[in-house]
């Protein structure tokens, strides 16, 4: 059973609580998401062999990346972002 009242001392007042940082948010239409991955696919790896080597997944879901059927894990994206990061920068005209 919880307690309406807090036991004083315990807890963090509300001077002592940190503030969180609010970071923009993006939105992205599962369709945008797939295509946006094709098209970096279809620029950076040369070719659907390369691209299952370098995100460590199978020929199967490079195909599919490339044709535009699925997209990767966070890891996968992260990594992408690691090695390229001038293609996920926020583009300014939109």
């Amino acid at each position: 059973m919880s307690h309406a009242n807090r036991v004083e001392g315990r807890g963090r007042s509300a001077k002592a609580r940190r503030s969180v940082q609010m970071l923009p948010i993006i939105t992205i239409t599962p369709q945008a998401a797939r295509v946006f991955w094709s098209d970096l696919m279809t620029r950076r790896c040369s070719s659907r062999e390369a691209c299952a080597v370098m995100f460590d997944v199978t020929f199967q879901t490079a195909c599919n990346w490339f044709d535009g059927f699925s997209t990767p894990t966070g890891d996968k994206v992260m990594q992408a972002q690691r090695w390229w990061p001038e293609e996920f920068e926020a583009d300014e005209a939109a």
